[in-house]
């Protein structure tokens, strides 16, 4: 049994390890980031509809649908 447990054999096993977690690490900085974005936009869409009624009609929907999609919840796409 000890023959398996060479020290290179277990260096090789924790850098294996920290890659996915360096890489789920990065994708939830990733996915926080643009659902930060999405909300931003969002919020921005209903202050441009605020100052000029006229904005949905400019981008070519209703000004309800867009402000249904500009008070969906920052995770819904």
């Amino acid at each position: 049994m000890s023959h398996y447990l060479h020290s290179h054999s277990l260096a090789g096993l924790s850098a294996r390890r920290s890659i996915p977690w360096r890489a789920f690490f990065n994708r939830a900085v990733d996915m926080v980031r643009m659902w930060a974005r999405r909300q931003r936009r969002r919020h921005e869409l209903l202050d441009f509809m605020a100052i000029d009624h006229r904005a949905a009609a400019d981008i070519g929907v209703t000004g309800n649908d867009a402000r249904e999609w500009a008070q969906r919840p920052f995770w819904r796409a």
